[in-house]
């Protein structure tokens, strides 16, 4: 299997997301790096907290970083864990049963999702846990970025 290089960052549920942004940002000081509809994300010396108001993100979500994401994932499907991909109501389902959330950044066949800077994938674990996977991909902002 590709071998785990680090913590890459944990996703926390936030139901009401402009509620916890609010907290975070009074806690940290800064506000997020990264703010979408369902998804906020702040970083600092090397650690990012994400902030989800995804449905099926119950519990703290740790993604591994990786060095090649599509061998990481298939190993961990042999290693009996089943590939997961969100769909169309923001639900996680597993990969071929539900229509996927549509896009061209999500892969249907394994749920893999291309992102600005990253590549990642959430599976379920034989015992019914969540393991995801992050796999950095370099990039270049373009100059009216922050």
């Amino acid at each position: 299997m590709t071998r785990l290089t680090g913590f890459g960052n944990v996703v926390l549920p936030a139901r009401d997301l402009i509620a916890s942004v609010d907290a975070w940002t009074a806690l940290l000081g800064q506000p997020p790096a990264f703010q979408s509809d369902d998804f906020a994300a702040f970083s600092g010396d090397g650690v990012e907290i994400g902030l989800t108001a995804a449905p099926w993100v119950d519990h703290p979500l740790v993604f591994w970083t990786v060095e090649d994401i599509e061998q990481a994932h298939a190993a961990l499907v042999a290693a009996g864990a089943t590939a997961m991909t969100e769909v169309s109501d923001g639900s996680l389902a597993e990969v071929g049963t539900a229509d996927a959330a549509t896009g061209d950044n999500i892969d249907p066949a394994t749920g893999i999702v291309d992102m600005p800077g990253a590549r990642l994938a959430v599976l379920k674990a034989a015992d019914g846990n969540l393991v995801a996977i992050t796999q950095e991909i370099p990039m270049e902002w373009a100059a009216d970025q922050p």
